[in-house]
C-alpha cells in the first residue's frame, strides 16, 4: 500500500496498533510503499508476531503505528 492508503487503514483500524513492513523508501529514506502485516488493539500482538516470524531478517524494516484518525497521518 501506498502512503495514501495509510489515511484510509487509519479510518477502518481507528484505535488499534498497526505492523507494517517497509517495502520501499524514497531518496531521504521515508517509507514510500508499506505491507500491513497484522494489526491488534494489543501493541504486545504486534511484537508477539515479529519474534514467532520465521523468516526474520535485519534487512527489513518494520513500523508500528497507533491508528489514530483524529491526529495527522505522518510518516517520516
Amino acid at each position: 500500500m501506498s502512503l495514501k492508503d495509510i489515511s484510509r487503514l487509519y479510518l477502518e483500524k481507528a484505535g488499534e496498533w498497526l505492523l507494517m513492513e517497509i517495502l520501499e523508501t524514497d531518496s531521504r529514506g521515508n517509507p514510500i510503499q508499506l505491507k500491513l502485516l497484522k494489526h491488534s488493539e494489543d501493541k504486545n500482538d504486534l511484537h508477539d508476531f515479529l519474534m514467532e516470524h520465521d523468516e526474520w531478517d535485519w534487512e527489513r524494516q518494520f513500523l508500528i503505528v497507533r491508528a489514530d484518525p483524529n491526529k495527522p497521518c505522518t510518516i517520516g
